[in-house]
C-alpha cells in the first residue's frame, strides 16, 4: 500500500478548498483516503462523514471529506480528479461520477469504493448500498397492511434528481415489485427536489393540485418527506394519503412520532463512511479475502407505530 505526503495533498486541495480533515501536524508518510461527498453539509451525508472520521481515527488514516454544497456532479468529478493527481490511497464516493475517472483511478492503483448508487459496469472495487428490491418490498408490504390488497394505488414519487441512475433504479424496482399488488397501481408523477426543501414543497404542491386522487406518496430524497407532509396538509390531503420517506433525519422522526407521516426506509449512512474504511483496511491487508464486491447495508421500515423509542441520532 502506497503512502502520500501531507504537504502534497494540502497544496493540491488548497486550490479548490478543503473540507473537514483529520490533519497531520508535520511532514510524514501516511495512508490517505478521500471521500468525494455528493453534498458536503447535507445532514444525512454528515452521518457518513462521522463514520469516515471515526474509522480513520481508529486506523490511524488521514482522510478528507470534500463535496459541493448543492447537487453538482461536475464539482465531484473535479474533486475526484484532483484526488487521483494527489495519489490518494483510496477514494470513496457516490456512484454518480464520471465512469472514466473510476477507470483512471484503477489505472493508478487507487481502489474506488462506491456508496448509495452503484456503477456495476465500472472499474469500481466495491459497492455499499441498499437493495432497491428490498426497499420496494418493504413499501408494498406496509401499504397493503394499511390499504388492503384490492385498493388501487395511485402513487406520486419525488427523488433528489431524476437524471441520476439511482432515481431510475429505485423507481424501476418499485414498478416491478408493485406488479404483485392485486388492486393495481399507477405512478402518476415523478418530480425532483434537487435536495432543496423549498423546491421540494413547490413540486409536491404542483403534484397534489394536478393529481387529486393520489393516495400514496413516496419521497426518495431524505429532505422531501417533510415538504410532502406540509404540502398535503396545506391542501387538506394528509388524512387521506399514506406518506413515506427515507432516512432518519430529525424532522422525519418527529413527524413519525406525531403520526403525521406513515413510514420511512432507514438506511445507515454512517456505514457508508465507517464500513467502507474497514473494508479498505481488509482489502489492503489481504486482497485474497476481499473478493466480495457488493455489500447490501441493512435497511428497515420505520413506521409511526415503531418510532416512539427511536432516537433522533443513530
Amino acid at each position: 500500500m502506497k503512502k502520500v505526503l501531507f504537504i502534497v495533498i494540502c497544496t493540491l486541495f488548497m486550490l479548490f478548498g478543503c473540507s473537514k480533515t483529520n490533519t497531520k501536524s508535520q511532514l510524514q508518510e501516511f495512508t490517505y483516503i478521500l471521500f468525494v461527498a455528493p453534498l458536503e453539509n447535507h445532514p444525512i451525508w454528515q452521518k457518513s462523514a462521522k463514520g469516515l472520521f471515526d474509522a480513520c481515527n481508529e486506523e490511524g488514516y488521514y482522510c478528507d471529506w470534500i463535496g459541493p454544497a448543492t447537487i453538482d456532479t461536475a464539482a465531484m468529478n473535479d474533486t475526484m480528479e484532483r484526488g487521483i493527481i494527489a495519489k490518494a490511497d483510496a477514494i470513496i464516493t457516490q456512484g454518480v461520477i464520471d465512469e472514466q475517472l473510476v477507470k483512471q483511478a484503477k489505472e493508478n492503483n487507487i481502489p474506488v469504493v462506491l456508496v448509495d448508487n452503484d456503477m456495476p459496469a465500472s472499474a469500481r472495487t466495491a459497492f455499499f448500498g441498499k437493495n432497491f428490491t428490498q426497499q420496494a418490498e418493504l413499501l408494498l408490504a406496509d401499504i397493503e397492511k394499511r390499504m388492503g390488497e384490492d385498493e388501487p394505488i395511485i402513487m406520486a414519487i419525488q427523488v433528489a434528481e431524476e437524471s441520476f441512475p439511482i432515481a431510475a433504479q429505485q423507481i424501476e424496482e418499485i414498478e416491478k415489485v408493485f406488479l404483485k399488488h392485486r388492486g393495481g397501481f399507477e405512478i402518476v408523477d415523478v418530480t425532483s427536489s434537487k435536495s432543496d426543501k423549498v423546491r421540494a414543497r413547490k413540486e409536491w404542491v404542483s403534484t397534489f393540485e394536478k393529481y387529486e386522487n393520489v393516495n400514496v406518496s413516496i419521497s426518495l430524497a431524505s429532505e422531501s418527506v417533510e415538504s410532502c407532509y406540509e404540502s398535503a396538509k396545506e391542501l387538506h390531503k394528509s388524512d387521506n394519503m399514506l406518506i413515506y420517506g427515507v432516512d432518519d433525519l430529525q424532522p422525519t422522526i418527529q413527524l413519525l412520532k406525531k403520526g403525521r407521516i406513515t413510514g420511512s426506509i432507514i438506511t445507515p449512512f454512517y456505514d457508508y463512511g465507517y464500513k467502507t474504511v474497514k473494508y479498505l483496511k481488509s482489502y489492503w491487508e489481504n486482497e485474497d479475502n476481499s473478493k466480495k464486491e457488493r455489500f447490501d447495508v441493512d435497511i428497515q421500515m420505520l413506521t409511526k407505530e415503531e418510532a416512539k423509542d427511536y432516537p433522533y441520532e443513530k
